[in-house]
């Protein structure tokens, strides 16, 4: 990627002084702190501690190494095409990419200043219902019942919190989990020229000023 590239020319790679003005400033995370990413990584830990120990005690530890992997493979390779390369955070410079979410991933692919398509949102939602279900089976197979309810119930904990205080605030618009509301999209859009001109030929319309 060439840092000359005129589609990543947009707002997180200018200096945070120019920002002042900026009327979405407090609406959404348009730089990289570490808070966000702790309370990211502490929030999927609690989903992950009972999933392990419910799949290890059923007697089926070694299927974990499985999701490992795929969990690996699917954050550094799938997802990193099919979602991260959409981030604006993508267009940072530097060859490793820095967000709340995927924090140390390499960057195996170009920029894309639009919209995820649709094929694109259906491919995450299932790569994601295959993280969260994996260790659900072997947990019933094992009656592993209680960690079963307790991963299931941290799961829609885990989702809640995601929505509530991270998906709102996230720059990544076209995600199927993004909540940030269109007229704060429509904002950011105007204020970035190649973004706005990238979702507007995908068929994005802003709203009237």
């Amino acid at each position: 990627m060439s840092d000359h590239d005129a589609t990543r020319d947009i707002c997180l790679r200018r200096s945070p002084s120019e920002c002042s003005d900026c009327s979405i400033k407090d609406r959404i995370e348009c730089r990289f702190r570490r808070r966000s990413l702790l309370r990211f990584f502490l929030t999927f830990l609690v989903c992950i501690i009972p999933a392990f120990a419910g799949v290890i005690l059923a007697g089926y530890g070694w299927f974990i190494v499985g999701w490992i992997i795929y969990m690996a493979l699917f954050l550094q390779v799938w997802e990193n095409r099919i979602l991260c390369s959409h981030c604006p955070y993508y267009a940072e410079e530097g060859t490793t990419l820095r967000c709340h979410a995927n924090y140390g991933l390499r960057k195996l692919w170009k920029y894309q200043p639009g919209p995820m398509s649709r094929w694109e949102r259906l491919q995450f939602v299932l790569g994601l219902i295959l993280i969260v279900a994996y260790p659900l089976p072997f947990m019933i197979l094992g009656g592993q019942y209680l960690l079963f309810g307790i991963t299931c119930l941290t799961i829609l904990i885990f989702l809640a919190i995601l929505s509530t205080q991270m998906c709102v605030h996230c720059m990544n618009f076209s995600c199927p989990l993004n909540r940030v509301p269109k007229a704060v999209i429509d904002t950011f859009l105007r204020q970035n020229p190649p973004m706005k001109k990238a979702w507007e030929e995908a068929g994005y319309k802003l709203d009237p000023e």
